[in-house]
């Protein structure tokens, strides 16, 4: 039986750590995320602030349940949100059922990097069906969600 408990990166050749087969997909589709954001005009949004675009889609949100729901801190959040902010992918409005609140929502500019972010996921999903085939592509679903429920069920 592997080692998995061992915190060195693996070496060329080794079977990657659990953490590593779950990072890597993820992390080259951010990467090929960005690169297709900069070259549709948006290289001015913050690469950290990604996290935060899907939970704004219905309307916006507090600053408090944004840090939450992306499990930072507040503070962490009021930064990022400061920068989208700045580059004007975000903005803050009263809360309508609390005056001293204020909501976080996606400007226009925001919105239209959403739309090309889902294009690319989209794109990107499809690249990966062409090259797998739709079968194991399912799988590949099916087993991700089998994981996460595992993940999930199991936590400490």
């Amino acid at each position: 039986m592997v080692d998995r408990t061992a915190t060195r990166e693996s070496t060329e050749g080794d079977m990657p750590f659990f953490s590593q087969r779950l990072r890597r997909p993820y992390e080259a589709m951010l990467a090929r995320l960005h690169a297709g954001l900069a070259e549709a005009g948006f290289a001015d949004r913050p690469p950290w602030g990604t996290n935060i675009f899907h939970y704004l889609r219905e309307g916006g949100l507090r600053l408090t349940e944004l840090a939450e729901r992306t499990h930072t801190t507040k503070q962490a959040m009021g930064y990022t949100v400061n920068r989208l902010e700045e580059a004007g992918y975000v903005e803050r409005v009263p809360d309508p059922t609390d005056g001293r609140a204020r909501i976080i929502r996606l400007t226009e500019r925001g919105w239209a990097a959403r739309r090309v972010s889902d294009e690319i996921i989209a794109s990107l999903e499809e690249e990966c069906v062409r090259q797998l085939g739709e079968e194991r592509m399912k799988q590949f679903d099916g087993l991700i969600k089998e994981v996460s429920s595992v993940l999930e069920e199991n936590r400490g």
